[in-house]
């Protein structure tokens, strides 16, 4: 089963830097440039653990609690950049990647994770 993460950030994202930043920090990931703003994560094993999809601009008021819920009511406020993280099924590492991830976009953009429990886990040593 994937697991799913959407970052809900203030600014224009910066996809690929937030990723050079966490390779430059010790993943061990190879990105793939997916065209249109969407980005693969593939481990060191070569398999694919994160889809990143485009970055899709929500200028809906209302919008962004309509689709993740109430919870958010007064959160975020519009315009928003949505970016929806996948983490592929199967990779033991992939749900820590994702949600590392989605943490370190909103912690450079600005925003909140949804869902709010994905903060990142930390990185366990060998």
């Amino acid at each position: 089963m994937t697991s799913d993460f959407v970052a809900l950030v203030r600014h224009r994202p910066e996809i690929s830097t937030v990723i050079d930043g966490m390779i430059a920090f010790g993943e061990s990931l190879e990105p793939y440039d997916a065209g249109d703003g969407a980005f693969h994560l593939y481990d060191a094993g070569g398999r694919l653990a994160v889809s990143i999809e485009t970055p899709q601009l929500v200028e809906v008021g209302g919008e962004v609690e309509r689709l993740l819920g109430p919870e958010l009511a007064g959160r975020v406020r519009t315009p928003v950049w949505w970016v929806e993280v996948r983490a592929a099924a199967g990779i033991p590492e992939a749900a820590r990647i994702a949600r590392r991830f989605a943490a370190d976009l909103v912690h450079w953009q600005g925003g909140t994770v949804w869902p709010e429990d994905a903060a990142p886990p930390t990185k366990e040593g060998p």
